[in-house]
C-alpha cells in the first residue's frame, strides 16, 4: 500500500480516516492493475451459455478498465430473446459490459445529533460504494448473412450470439477482449520455449538464407554443362582456323597447363599461366598470419580465422524420454577420412591481363583443379568426370578461382577408431558454422573416452565415414552424468540443404539419452551391427543439441601481417583454404600510402602507380555477411606469393612429331595486351633432333590486329631447306618495363 493512516493512542475518531484508509488501499490496487496487469479494457469470467431455447445465461465476471476493476456481482445474469428473434433471417446480438460506480446497500443508521444528551436520530444512508460491471445486449439488423452491430467505444464486447427464428443458434466468446491469466501466460511461455529449442532457433537465420538463395539463383542462369559442350565444339573449330586442307598435321596450344611446354629446356624462361607470361625476376613466399593475435575482431581456432562470435544453441532433437547403451552393439574398427577446407586462389597485379583462353577451362580438356595447388604439391583426381566443382572470375588485374564445395577430398587425413558406434542424422536447414555439440550421458563407465565426429550423409541416407568434416576426442573426465556435455569442435561449416550426422564411437560402457522418434522427424538414429549400419531406428533418436557461431557484427576487418619483397611488389598470388557461403564475401585490401584499396576494385589499381613499386604492403581481410553466417579463412593452409615480373620470356614447346616429313611449317601466335611502343615478340623453330640445337628464323612474318580487342595475331612462315619430322617452337617476348607486360594467348602450328 502506497499510503496509510497513522492512528495514535487516545486520538479521537474521525470517520473520514476510515474512508481514507480504504481509499489508499483502493488506489494502490488500482495502480497494481494499471501498471502490472493491463491498462486496456478487458474482461474475465462472464461465461455465456444457452440456458433455454431463446435464453442465455452470463456467469459472474469482472471488467478491467484503466486500472479499475468492476464486478457484476455473485449471481448470473440472464437474457431472454423471445421478443427479439428474427422473422426469417438471422441476427447477431452482442453481449456488452461497461463499468460504473454507485453507492449501494442503503440502510438506516443512528446519527448522534447532541453530544451532551447523546440524542440520536435514524437516517437511511448507503454503506457500500461499488464498482459495477453492467451487462446488456446490442442487437444487429436481420439479414441472411448478418454482421455484428456497431458498438460504442465505451462498451466491451464479451460475446456474440447468433439468433434464428427458432431461438439461440450459436455463441462465440470474444477472446481478444479477455484478460489472460498468469497461468495462461505460463502455458504459452512453455510452448514458446519448446518451439525455441527446435525450429525457433533455425528461423533466426532466415534473412541470411533468403539472401543466399537469391545469389544462388542468379548464378544458375547459365547451365555450365551446356556451356562446356558448346566451348568444346568451338575449340575444335578454333584450332582448325586458318589451317589449309592440305595440311598433314596441326596443333593448338592454349597454355592452360604444362602438357605442351618444355619448361626444363635450357632456353626456357617463362611462366605458363593461362598464356605464356613473363617469369618472376624476384619473388617471395609466406603464409597468411594475423597482425595482432589479440585482435578483438577475430577468433582463431586451430588456424581457422573467423570474425569474433559467441556460441548459441541452434537445434535440439527433443525432450529426453529414455536411454540407450552404446556398448549393446557390435565392436568394429572404423576409418574416418577427414576432408579439408577447399581453397580459393586470388591473383592480383598488372601482369594478370585477362586471356581469351581462360574460357577453355570449361571444355573439360584441362584439369582446372590444378589451379588450387602450389608448386611441388601432389594431388590426385579420383573422379575426373566430376572435377567441375570450381568457378572463376577474370577481370582486369585480378583473377579469382574458387572451389565451390566447402570441403574437398583432394587433401585428407585418415583416423582409425575402434569400438561400438551410433549416429544421428539431421537435415541442415540453414548455412551456418557449427561450434559445438551437446549430448547427455545417463550412465558412465569408470573409464573410457568417446570419439565424436561430424560426417556428411550419403545419397542413400547413411552416415558416410569417408566424408568426415570434424572430429575430436571426448575424455572421460569431461563427461557429465545426467546433464548436458558440451563438446567443443573446430568451427565447421554446414551447408543448407545437405544432411549431416553426429557419430559417437566408444569402447566403454557409456549410456546416452534418447528422445521419442516422433519428436525429431528430420533425423534418423543409426547403430552398427556386424561392421555395417543397420536400418535406421524409427522409434527413437539421439538427444543432441547443436551450437552455432553467432557473429558479433555483420562486417569485420582483420589486419594481417604485411607483404614484403625487397625491390618492390608488382604481383600477388594468394592461395588459402577458404569457405565463402552464399550471401557473404571475403575480400582483401592493401594499403598504399595512407589509403586502403580493395583488390577487387579494378578501377583503383595501385601497384607501381606513379613509378613507385612498394616493397611493403600492409594487408587486411574484410569479412561481409550477417550475424548468422560469415566466411572462414584457414591460415594454416595458406600461402602468399609476391613477385615482380622479368622484362623478357622464352618458351619452348614439347617436341612436335609429324606423320610425314615437311619443309613448310606455319606458326600463328596471338599476343594480348601488346603495345609496340614497349613490346616486341619473335618466333623460331628448333630443329636437329634429338638435341634441337638449330634455331631457324621465319622466312616471312605477317600481322593481323584484332579489331575487337587490339590483340596482335602473327603468322610465321618457315620454308625449310630440308624436310623434318620433328621440331620445337621457341617463342620470345620482351618489354622495356616490367610495369607494362603482355602475354601469348594461344599458339597454333601446322605443316604442309
Amino acid at each position: 500500500m502506497e499510503n496509510k493512516i497513522i492512528f495514535h493512542a487516545n486520538i479521537d475518531d474521525d470517520p473520514t480516516d476510515f474512508t481514507r484508509l480504504q481509499d489508499f488501499a483502493e488506489a494502490s490496487l488500482d495502480h497494481v492493475v494499471l501498471d502490472g496487469i493491463s491498462d486496456l479494457t478487458k474482461y474475465t469470467g462472464f461465461g455465456v451459455t444457452k440456458s433455454a431455447v431463446t435464453q442465455i445465461s452470463v456467469a459472474p465476471g469482472r471488467l478491467y478498465s484503466a486500472g479499475k476493476v468492476y464486478s457484476s456481482g455473485s449471481t448470473a445474469w440472464s437474457k431472454d430473446f423471445i421478443t427479439q428473434l428474427p422473422v426469417a433471417g438471422k441476427k447477431i446480438a452482442c453481449i456488452v459490459s461497461w463499468g460504473s460506480e454507485s453507492d449501494t446497500d442503503v440502510r438506516p443508521r443512528q446519527f448522534l445529533i447532541n453530544a451532551e444528551t447523546r440524542q440520536a436520530e435514524p437516517q437511511a444512508v448507503p454503506l457500500v460504494h461499488a464498482r459495477v460491471a453492467n451487462l446488456n445486449v446490442v442487437i444487429g439488423n436481420e439479414a441472411p448473412d448478418p454482421v455484428a452491430p456497431l458498438v460504442d467505444v465505451g462498451y466491451t464486447v464479451i460475446a456474440q450470439v447468433v439468433l434464428t427464428p427458432t431461438g439461440v443458434d450459436t455463441i462465440k466468446m470474444i477472446e481478444d477482449n479477455k484478460l489472460p491469466s498468469v497461468q495462461r501466460h505460463e502455458e504459452r511461455i512453455i510452448d514458446l520455449e519448446t518451439f525455441e529449442e527446435t525450429a525457433g532457433l533455425q528461423i533466426k537465420t532466415l534473412s541470411t538464407d533468403i539472401a543466399a538463395l537469391k545469389q544462388a539463383a542468379n548464378r544458375g542462369e547459365v547451365d555450365q554443362a551446356t556451356m562446356g559442350r558448346t566451348l568444346t565444339r568451338l575449340a575444335v573449330l578454333e584450332s582448325k582456323n586458318g589451317v589449309l586442307y592440305t595440311a598433314i598435321d596441326s596443333s593448338a596450344n592454349f597454355f592452360l597447363d604444362h602438357s605442351k611446354s618444355k619448361l626444363d629446356d635450357p632456353l626456357s624462361h617463362a611462366k605458363v599461366e593461362e598464356g605464356i607470361r613473363m617469369p618472376a625476376a624476384a619473388e617471395g613466399v609466406s603464409a597468411l598470419s594475423i597482425f595482432n593475435p589479440l585482435d578483438p575482431n577475430a577468433t582463431i581456432k586451430n588456424g581457422l580465422m573467423l570474425p569474433s562470435y559467441t556460441r548459441e544453441a541452434w537445434l535440439q532433437s527433443g525432450s529426453i524420454s529414455g536411454e540407450v547403451q552404446v556398448a549393446a552393439y557390435s565392436v568394429s574398427s572404423f576409418d574416418m577420412v577427414q576432408k579439408t577446407i577447399a581453397r580459393q586462389r586470388i591473383r592480383y597485379g598488372n601482369e594478370f591481363i585477362v586471356c581469351t583462353n581462360s574460357l577453355w577451362w570449361q571444355t573439360g580438356q584441362f584439369d582446372g583443379v590444378s589451379r588450387f595447388f602450389r608448386a611441388g604439391e601432389i594431388y590426385e583426381v579420383l573422379n575426373p568426370g566430376e572435377a567441375w566443382g570450381h568457378s572463376w572470375m577474370r577481370v582486369r588485374q585480378i583473377w579469382i578461382d574458387t572451389y565451390d564445395e566447402a570441403y574437398w577430398d583432394k587433401i585428407t587425413t585418415t583416423t582409425t577408431v575402434t569400438g561400438t558406434q551410433i549416429a544421428e542424422t539431421w537435415l541442415q536447414g540453414q548455412n551456418m558454422w557449427l561450434d559445438a555439440v551437446g549430448v547427455c550421458f545417463t550412465r558412465l563407465a569408470a573409464s573410457g573416452s568417446a570419439h565424436i565426429a561430424i560426417v556428411e550423409v550419403s545419397d542413400y541416407g547413411l552416415p558416410n565415414l569417408k566424408q568426415c568434416i570434424a572430429q575430436t576426442t571426448l575424455l572421460r573426465e569431461n563427461m557429465k552424468l545426467n546433464a548436458e556435455t558440451v563438446v567443443p569442435l573446430q568451427p565447421t561449416y554446414l551447408s543448407a540443404g545437405k544432411r549431416y550426422a553426429l557419430v559417437i564411437t566408444t569402447a566403454a560402457d557409456h549410456w546416452v539419452a534418447v528422445v521419442p522418434g516422433q519428436q525429431f522427424t528430420q533425423g534418423t538414429f543409426f547403430y552398427v551391427l556386424d561392421g555395417a549400419y543397420a536400418q535406421g531406428d524409427a522409434f527413437k533418436d539421439l538427444w543432441m543439441r547443436l551450437y552455432r557461431c553467432k557473429f558479433n557484427t555483420a562486417r569485420a576487418v582483420i589486419t594481417l601481417n604485411p607483404l614484403q619483397l625487397p625491390g618492390g611488389i608488382l604481383a600477388i598470388d594468394l592461395i588459402a583454404g577458404t569457405i565463402i557461403p552464399d550471401g557473404t564475401s571475403l575480400t582483401y585490401e592493401i594499403q598504399v600510402g595512407s589509403q586502403w584499396f580493395n583488390l577487387i576494385d579494378v578501377d583503383k589499381y595501385m601497384l607501381g602507380q606513379g613509378g613507385t613499386i612498394p616493397p611493403l604492403l600492409p594487408l587486411r581481410a574484410v569479412y561481409m555477411g550477417s550475424v548468422d553466417c560469415m566466411p572462414g579463412l584457414n591460415l594454416i593452409d595458406s600461402s602468399v606469393h609476391v613477385s615482380r615480373p622479368d622484362v623478357y620470356a622464352q618458351h619452348v614447346t614439347t617436341t612436335r612429331t609429324l606423320p610425314a616429313p615437311s619443309t613448310q611449317i606455319r606458326v600463328i601466335e596471338r599476343y594480348e595486351g601488346f603495345d609496340p611502343i614497349y613490346h616486341t615478340a619473335s618466333c623460331k623453330l628448333l630443329t636437329g633432333a634429338p638435341g634441337f640445337g638449330t634455331q631457324v628464323s621465319p622466312s616471312s612474318v605477317s600481322t593481323f590486329i584484332d579489331p575487337n580487342d587490339g590483340a596482335y595475331e602473327r603468322t610465321y612462315v618457315f620454308n625449310l631447306g630440308a624436310a623434318v619430322t620433328q621440331y620445337r617452337v621457341l617463342t620470345r617476348t620482351d618489354t622495356s618495363t616490367n610495369q607494362r607486360v603482355f602475354h601469348v594467348g594461344w599458339q597454333k602450328d601446322y605443316a604442309l
